[in-house]
């Protein structure tokens, strides 16, 4: 029963896609080892389960793994020890990613293949209840970006198996791994889809949704294991005692990470569509009242994340809705939006004895308040140039640019020191026009950004974060016109 929130976990798991698995379900037992070989008539086959994705970095990490090729993931920021995920990937003699653009991993990359997005796709997909459905593609592959499989079949001709690789489409590699869920099967496997091994382009085109189980066409299992008989030598299922690790004892909080309800992943694509960020617009720690006045975090708006190792600034949420003796934060985030970047860098990387699931909500951390000299809200056309000394910051797409939550622990003064620092700031070009205002009794100043009679950029610092404009009355007026008036309007906030 999945409980995984990738968006094709059980078919990944059908093709093999786990370092303990063959192909179509089979494990490494010796049977299943020398079926597979003799249905691809490969004699070099792998004969033991790979490493893990934990393991799989420290080998990277300490010279075992030379060469290292990432398809549709953001390792970079999604691994527990992010930091050091990052500097094996940087040790690592060749790395190649396969993405629909950059990413914190590609900057780690020797060759980044630009890969097909989820719209351009076309192949099947498998959810939760064993139905696979067919994905067709709406839209079409910008520049000379190729669907993965396309990758890793002509990667695969061009080291010397042009007949083993020599699929024309998707359909090609459906008929494949059918054909070989059935073989050898006689209803000992599970997982058998055999009876679609033959089927033709057209057909598969206008495959309809299908359970497995399906051994003849029409005929699907909607429950498995119903008739009390599991795929085992004697037909009888195998519950297996685990003793779970001892409870550690925490000299902090424990961490728990995850998801909020519009952001998916590390924000590769969700983080650039406006709407869905509007949901929620920065990482905040979030710790319940109680938590909040034990660590001295109650009048704080930010607070210092810190496992023992490693340590980032996020923003203060208190909520009585959070659990006493844990802290939450959301693992979207990542360099591309925020200072404090990915929230991998912060857990640990426990595994667990079994499966090798990293401990991802386990942490044992502590808070400490942190209190800003000044906040701002920023908003610019341009994305580039995002590296402030002693500055927070967080980023989300608006309608015709982007906008940024800031936060600073010195003086004003010490970072806007020049005409020169703000436009850098703003980042605008030089014959811009700038627009000030300054309040230095209420420590207010606001800035904008005019070129061409058009508004490039604006920014707002005050010492709190109820002094600044809302973000929705600002964000419409970049990039249009600014008239007399609304110069005033600007400037007024």
């Amino acid at each position: 029963f999945s409980l995984t929130g990738q968006p094709n976990a059980m078919g990944g798991r059908e093709v093999g896609g786990l370092a303990n698995q063959l192909a179509a379900h089979m494990g490494f037992a010796h049977d299943a080892i020398d079926r597979v070989r003799r249905f691809w008539n490969a004699p070099d086959i792998a004969t033991r389960p790979g490493l893990k994705a934990v393991d799989m970095f420290q080998a990277v990490a300490d010279g075992r793994i030379k060469a290292i090729w990432i398809a549709a993931t953001n390792p970079a920021d999604s691994m527990p020890r992010a930091s050091e995920v990052r500097a094996a990937l940087e040790r690592c003699p060749f790395v190649v990613v396969s993405d629909a653009w950059h990413t914190d991993t590609t900057r780690y990359a020797d060759v980044v293949l630009p890969a097909a997005a989820w719209s351009e796709k076309d192949g099947t997909v498998t959810n939760s209840e064993r139905r696979i459905s067919r994905q067709r593609a709406f839209a079409s592959p910008q520049g000379l970006a190729r669907p993965d499989w396309w990758m890793f079949a002509e990667i695969a001709r061009r080291m010397g198996w042009e007949h083993a690789f020599d699929y024309a489409n998707p359909a090609a590699i459906f008929r494949e791994h059918a054909a070989l869920s059935g073989f050898e099967n006689n209803g000992k496997r599970v997982f058998d889809i055999g009876v679609f091994a033959d089927l033709d382009d057209a057909a598969y085109e206008s495959f309809a949704p299908t359970q497995w189980p399906c051994r003849k066409i029409g005929e699907t299992s909607t429950r498995l294991f119903g008739d009390g008989k599991f795929p085992t030598p004697d037909g009888r299922a195998r519950m297996l005692p685990l003793q779970p690790p001892a409870t550690r004892e925490l000299s902090g909080l424990r961490l728990n990470t995850g998801r909020i309800r519009d952001q998916w992943h590390t924000m590769t694509r969700t983080g650039l569509v406006p709407r869905l960020m509007s949901h929620i617009e920065e990482p905040a720690v979030s710790v319940h009242p109680n938590d909040a006045a034990l660590h001295g975090l109650s009048d704080a708006a930010f607070a210092r994340v810190t496992d023992g190792e490693n340590s980032a600034i996020f923003p203060l949420t208190i909520s009585g809705d959070q659990r006493v003796g844990e802290a939450f934060l959301p693992m979207h985030w990542t360099d591309q939006f925020s200072s404090a970047g990915g929230i991998g860098k912060i857990v640990h990387n426990r595994t667990d004895p079994h499966s090798g699931q990293p401990d991802l909500k386990g942490t044992d951390i502590t808070l400490a308040p942190v209190y800003a000299a000044w906040v701002g809200l920023l908003l610019r056309r341009s994305d580039t140039d995002t590296r402030w000394d002693d500055v927070y910051w967080s980023k989300m797409p608006v309608a015709s640019g982007y906008a940024y939550r800031l936060a600073g622990w010195r003086s004003l003064d010490a970072t806007v020191a020049s005409e020169m620092i703000l436009r850098r700031f703003l980042n605008v070009s030089p014959e811009a026009e700038i627009l000030s205002y300054s309040d230095p009794k209420k420590s207010v100043f606001r800035y904008a950004g005019v070129a061409r009679g058009v508004l490039e950029a604006c920014v707002y610092f005050a010492p709190s974060r109820d002094l600044l404009p809302a973000l929705d009355a600002v964000a419409p007026r970049l990039a249009k016109p600014v008239e007399a008036i609304e110069r005033a309007i600007l400037l007024a906030a």
